[in-house]
């Protein structure tokens, strides 16, 4: 029964297997090194060289990051810049609209009179009008009774 469960294999591969063996054995020996000689300079730059290597590969990253930084900053203020210019492009296209249909409601001027009811009886007082804006608070003074004779 233990026959049957063992994969069978034929004559010639249990005959040749122990060559097999001897095979990789005459191979390994042919790639052994006889020796090794050693650049005596190599060798010491090699065993000394180890903290140079380190600090190296430190300013090497530090270098990398430095690029890394240098090129955020600037796509940051590109898109600064860009968006600067996008809202510059925007309120020239309000003011462009504003100007094509005229002032919008918020901008009519209203006009405020103050009265003046002390002198209605010796001349006639100026006449005040306040304009207001959201931005501005224009006075119009008027004076009707303006004497260019005398003067």
């Amino acid at each position: 029964m233990k026959m049957n469960q063992k994969k069978k294999m034929k004559n010639t591969d249990i005959l040749s297997a122990g060559s097999k063996v001897y095979a990789k054995k005459r191979k390994a020996k042919k790639e052994t090194v006889e020796s090794v000689d050693f650049d005596e300079a190599s060798r010491t730059e090699f065993l000394t060289g180890f903290h140079k290597r380190k600090v190296e590969r430190k300013n090497r990253t530090k270098e990398k990051y430095a690029l890394l930084a240098k090129e955020e900053k600037l796509r940051n203020r590109k898109e600064a810049r860009e968006q600067r210019q996008r809202l510059a492009d925007k309120n020239v296209q309000e003011m462009a609209a504003m100007l094509r249909t005229g002032l919008d409601d918020s901008d009519k001027f209203e006009p405020e009179e103050e009265d003046d009811d002390d002198n209605e009886g010796k001349k006639k007082a100026p006449k005040v009008q306040e304009f207001k804006t959201k931005s501005t608070l224009t006075t119009v003074t008027v004076i009707e009774d303006l004497d260019l004779e005398n003067e």
